[in-house]
């Protein structure tokens, strides 16, 4: 036994040199160095235009500071509670997370594949030799048993990069996987907010719409007394018919795009539809964010889960390439079997006697493929070309996300200012037209008409405002998510938005 553990010494020791000597080759790594594309970015977002139509927004310097958690800033328990609900139950998130884990897993085994394949194995066989034939065992017996143990140790030296060239693109793709999870986890959160927003809105519009119907059957029936005492025409009548009627046509279109708009709702929250998510809440329970951060330096774009993917996907295809070339170049590898022993019994299995040992080593290259290999490393090359123009359209379509989400809040804003000028108007006339109808100057036709002029006033404001709640979920999501305030620098005051 103790030869046998001197024999697997040195075999071991021998085959550690080996490794060493593979591992002083394997300094070259052929193929391309990743390198992040120096893109020229513009100096602002938005191009102001001569009729001040658009607004002029600058890059700050400093960090923009929008939490992890940007959609409490709706200040809205119902709608943290559907939020949490979503990342917990989403299908969607749950495969994005499963991705990113295979993809862990994935860089793991190609890791591997640098460290010697060490294997163990033991094998009994029972075999009868044709008695015409000499025997083959030592006892001249022609049955026998015939016992093997041995340990296999096989290492292929990474020359060239091959191995590290793989690593490298696994581990680019397990980083875009991260990306992944984190646009899903972005984009889904987004749609909560969005989703509860237009729920919401459209709820406001039909309790308004309703509203308005009522004032309008009033009006229907008031307008009918007046044709019987003669002092209205049946034309009147009919007016007023009309009035009525196309309120009434507006009302299941708006019930038909609230219950779809619930349905989308709970399949966000990972819920059938005929679940019950719980009491839901009026749009006046969500709060605009007081101070809403309008611009980003354009380097921090870069972050967006989306663009860091698109460089991820350009890193794995830049290793590719260096895959491609290290397959044209030659292959060295070693195998050797230690430790291995082989007996007829049992009991001298791990005698001096039995054991046997072996080392090879060989070297494999590529003679001739009638091109294959050339052109493989020529589509890998394309592929970079092609992952290069992705990356810098993934940038472009960011800077339209932002802009255009930053065009949206600017024009609902100034919108929603004038709306809530009409509203108070009309609320201060409906007030006169009140007073006036107490004092028996004004009829109760006219004031009907104010008061259905602020409800629509009302109406208008709830859409408007139904925008502005859906802009801030886009601009976060232009944003890229969170961002966390630079060590030391201050926050940026924000835009106060309209309510």
């Amino acid at each position: 036994m103790i030869v046998t553990l001197k024999t697997a010494f040195s075999s071991v020791r021998l085959a550690c040199l080996g490794l060493s000597l593979g591992w002083g080759l394997g300094a070259c790594t052929v193929g391309p160095d990743f390198k992040k594309p120096d893109l020229a970015l513009p100096d602002r977002y938005l191009q102001t235009t001569p009729g001040g139509s658009a607004p002029q927004v600058d890059q700050p310097s400093e960090a923009v500071y929008l939490p992890l958690d940007w959609y409490t800033l709706y200040q809205s328990p119902v709608l943290n509670r559907w939020v949490e609900q979503a990342l917990k139950q989403n299908p969607s998130l749950e495969m994005a997370q499963a991705a990113l884990r295979a993809a862990q897993a994935s860089v793991q085994a190609q890791q591997g594949q640098s460290t010697p394949q060490v294997s163990a194995g033991y094998e009994f066989t029972r075999q009868r030799s044709p008695q015409v034939l000499a025997s083959p065992l030592a006892n001249n017996d022609y049955v026998g048993n015939l016992h093997t143990a041995q340990v296999n140790v096989a290492y292929a030296f990474d020359v060239f990069g091959l191995n590290r060239r793989n690593v490298e693109s696994a581990q680019a793709q397990a980083e875009g996987q991260a990306a992944a999870l984190a646009a899903t986890r972005l984009l889904l959160v987004s749609n909560v907010v969005t989703a509860a927003a237009q729920e919401a809105g459209l709820r406001e519009q039909i309790a308004l719409l309703e509203a308005q119907l009522q004032l309008q059957q009033k009006a229907l029936d008031r307008t009918r007394q007046f044709q019987k005492i003669g002092q209205v025409s049946e034309a009147d009548v009919q007016f007023q018919v009309q009035q009525v009627l196309g309120l009434e046509m507006q009302l299941p279109p708006l019930r038909k795009q609230r219950d779809q708009q619930l349905d989308l709702l709970k399949n966000l929250l990972g819920a059938y539809p005929a679940d019950s998510v719980g009491q839901g809440f009026e749009l006046k329970d969500l709060n605009l964010p007081a101070n809403l951060p309008l611009t980003a330096p354009s380097q921090w774009l870069s972050h967006r889960p989306d663009v860091r993917q698109a460089e991820e996907n350009l890193h794995a295809a830049s290793a590719a390439i260096g895959v491609a070339r290290a397959n044209r170049l030659p292959q060295i590898t070693l195998g050797t079997t230690l430790l291995g022993q082989s007996s007829q019994q049992w009991s001298s299995l791990f005698s001096s006697a039995s054991q046997f040992w072996s080392l090879a080593g060989g070297i494999v290259a590529p003679v001739f493929d009638g091109g294959t290999l050339s052109a493989r490393e020529k589509v890998a090359r394309d592929n970079y070309d092609q992952a290069a123009a992705q990356y810098r359209q993934t940038v472009l379509a960011a800077f339209q996300n932002l802009a255009d989400s930053l065009v949206a809040i600017q024009h609902d804003d100034a919108l929603a200012k004038h709306q809530i000028s009409a509203l108070k108007s009309a609320e201060k006339s409906a007030q006169i037209a009140q007073r006036q109808y107490d004092a028996g100057d004004q009829s109760a036709l006219s004031l009907m008409a104010s008061q259905l002029l602020v409800l629509q006033a009302k109406q208008a404001l709830a859409q408007t405002r139904v925008n502005q709640l859906s802009d801030v979920a886009t601009l976060c999501l232009a944003l890229g998510g969170s961002w966390e305030a630079a060590s030391g620098a201050s926050n940026r005051p924000g835009h106060q938005l309209a309510n």
